[in-house]
């Protein structure tokens, strides 16, 4: 599952760059829900104060899931989801919502007011999380707003 977990996290980041030059001060950030090995939903942030990445991707995936929803799908996206309030409400609580089972985030989020917390909100709301698939690239896509963070 090591490979499918890498391919599908670089599909997340291929999804991310499509944004590139439009996010500021926000970062790139791509997500896919995956259910039986396939992806159902994709999604890309495309510019500060609009809908995130995971929301995106948890809305296209729902139009094609019927009854058991989003049960047992994985959510593979390139940065931890938000956990706080913005412009646009915590990624985290339409997560819980949606009857998602893991998270797969390439990297935690720098930012002070999620580091790590985004992950721990789910993992106490049943939700298995997994941090550091193509954490690398990850950390390429978004060099600047990592350096941001650290001011």
């Amino acid at each position: 599952m090591i490979n499918k977990e890498r391919q599908f996290m670089l599909r997340a980041i291929k999804l991310a760059r499509k944004a590139k030059g439009k996010t500021f001060p926000n970062p790139l950030v791509g997500a896919v829900v995956v259910k039986n090995g396939k992806i159902i939903g994709r999604g890309h942030h495309k510019k500060a104060g609009t809908p995130h990445a995971e929301i995106i991707a948890l809305r296209n995936a729902e139009k094609g899931i019927k009854k058991k929803g989003l049960k047992e799908s994985i959510l593979f996206v390139t940065l931890e989801p938000c956990a706080h309030y913005g412009k646009t409400p915590p990624c985290t609580q339409a997560i819980i919502k949606s009857g998602i089972k893991k998270v797969y985030a390439a990297m935690t989020d720098p930012n002070p007011l999620v580091r790590g917390r985004g992950m721990a909100i789910l993992r106490k709301n049943g939700i298995k999380t997994k941090v550091g698939i193509c954490r690398r690239e990850a950390k390429d896509l978004n060099t600047s707003y990592i350096e941001s963070m650290k001011k």
